[in-house]
C-alpha cells in the first residue's frame, strides 16, 4: 500500500512489472464502504452492544443481522407474519451517540445497498413467561427479481432447538421456461447475469441467539468459481430407494422413498422426478448407526441436531446396501464438518472481529 495515497501498489520482479495483477486490479471496481453502524426498519443507526444488553431481559429472542454487501438495494418479498412468536416493533435502547432511541426491529421494506439491518423476533406471552417458540421464513430479491433469497429461523419452545438456514436460487426470467416452480436451488447464473450467494453466521447459540446473514453479488471470475462449486455441490454420491419409517403413532408404517445423497444434503423424494422432498443438511446430523427392529430388516437410523420426533429411520433391501448407505452417508458428513471447519474462524462467545491497521482485533461486548 502506498504511504502516499493509500492506494495499492504493483510489486515488480526483477524489473518486471506483473501485468497479469495490475488487470485483474483494474478490472475489479471500486465499492462503496459498508455503513459504519447497523440499521433498523426505519434506518436508524443502532449500537449493538446497547441493544443486546436490553435483549437480555427477554426469555427469548433471534436476533437476524442481514447484511447487504451488494451495490443495489435487496427489497423484501415476504416474511412479514410469523408462524410463531412476533417481532420486536419498537424497543429503546442506546444509539451509537448515546442517545436513547425507539427502534423498529421488523423487516423493513428493503436492505439498501451496502447496509446491514438488523430484525430481532421474540417468544410470544410476556418477557419472562414464554407461550411458545419462534420460527419465521424471510425471502429477499434482488433488483432485477432474477434472485430471491430466503432466511429461515427456529428457536423452539421446548427442546433447545436453535436454527437458521439460507439459501439463494436464481430464478428463471420472464419469457425463459421454468417447468419445476418448487425447485429451490434453482439454475447457475447465466453468463453475464452474475451470481449472487449468501452465507450465514452464528454468532451466539444460546437462548438470546444471533446470526450474520451476508448477501452479495458476484461478478467474473468469482461468479465462474461459485457457480462451479454449487454444482458440485450438488453432485449425487449415491441415490436409491429405501424405506422411510413415519414417526407417526406406533411408528409401524414404511413408505418407499427415493434417497439423494450429495456432498451438502440428504433429499428425501416420494418417488424419481417427484418435486416435493424432505431435506437433511449433513452439518446437522449427529450419528448414523444401525438400528434394531422387529418387523423390519437392515434399518439404519440418522440422528440429528434439529428433529423433534427422534431420528430419521430408514431401511434398505440388503445388508451390503444398508453397510453401504451408513458409510457413505458418515463420510460425506465427516466430509462436510471437516469443509466448515477449515473455511470458519471461530472466536470465543461475546467477541465481535473487526480489521483495523495492526491486523484483526478482537473486541469484548
Amino acid at each position: 500500500v502506498s504511504p502516499y495515497d493509500g492506494k495499492p501498489t504493483i510489486k515488480q520482479k526483477s524489473g518486471n512489472t506483473d501485468w497479469s495483477q495490475m488487470l485483474r486490479m483494474r478490472s475489479q471496481p471500486s465499492r462503496a464502504p459498508m455503513a459504519q453502524f447497523p440499521i433498523d426498519a426505519q434506518r436508524t443507526p443502532l449500537l449493538l452492544a446497547a441493544l443486546r444488553k436490553k435483549l437480555g431481559d427477554f426469555a427469548l429472542t433471534t436476533m437476524l443481522r442481514v447484511k447487504n454487501m451488494s451495490d443495489e438495494p435487496l427489497r423484501l418479498k415476504s416474511g412479514v407474519q410469523l408462524k410463531d412468536g412476533r417481532y420486536i416493533k419498537s424497543l429503546n435502547a442506546s444509539d451509537p451517540h448515546n442517545d436513547v432511541l425507539c427502534y423498529h426491529l421488523y423487516p423493513g421494506p428493503e436492505i439498501p445497498p451496502r447496509s446491514e439491518v438488523v430484525i430481532v423476533a421474540r417468544s410470544g406471552g410476556g418477557k419472562w413467561v414464554r407461550t411458545s417458540g419462534i420460527e419465521g421464513q424471510l425471502a429477499y430479491t434482488n433488483k432485477d427479481e432474477t434472485w430471491i433469497f430466503k432466511i429461515s429461523f427456529c428457536n423452539s419452545f421446548a427442546g433447545h432447538v436453535r436454527k437458521c438456514r439460507t439459501e439463494a436460487t436464481h430464478m428463471a426470467k420472464s419469457g425463459e421456461d421454468d417447468d419445476d416452480d418448487d425447485d429451490l436451488e434453482g439454475e447457475d447464473a447465466k453468463a453475464g447475469d452474475g451470481y449472487w450467494k449468501i452465507s450465514k453466521d452464528e454468532i451466539d447459540h444460546k437462548a438470546n441467539n444471533e446470526y450474520v446473514i451476508s448477501i452479495d453479488a458476484l461478478r467474473g471470475n468469482d461468479a465462474t468459481i461459485a457457480a462451479f462449486h454449487h454444482r458440485r455441490s450438488q453432485a449425487t454420491i449415491k441415490a436409491g430407494y429405501l424405506h422411510k419409517n413415519r414417526a407417526f403413532g406406533l411408528g409401524l408404517q414404511w413408505h418407499q422413498r427415493w434417497i439423494v445423497l450429495t456432498p451438502a444434503e440428504l433429499f428425501c423424494y416420494q418417488d424419481i422426478g417427484r418435486v416435493k422432498y424432505t431435506r437433511i443438511s449433513l452439518q446437522d446430523i449427529t450419528a448414523v448407526q444401525q438400528a434394531s427392529e422387529n418387523f423390519k430388516k437392515y434399518v439404519f437410523e440418522i440422528h440429528t441436531n434439529t428433529s423433534k420426533v427422534g431420528p430419521y429411520r430408514f431401511s434398505a433391501d440388503t445388508k451390503a446396501d444398508q453397510d453401504d448407505w451408513i458409510n457413505k452417508i458418515s463420510g460425506a458428513v465427516k466430509a462436510e464438518s471437516e469443509r466448515v471447519a477449515t473455511n470458519r474462524e471461530t472466536f470465543n462467545d461475546g467477541i465481535e472481529c473487526i480489521q483495523s491497521e495492526m491486523g484483526i482485533e478482537l473486541l469484548p461486548v
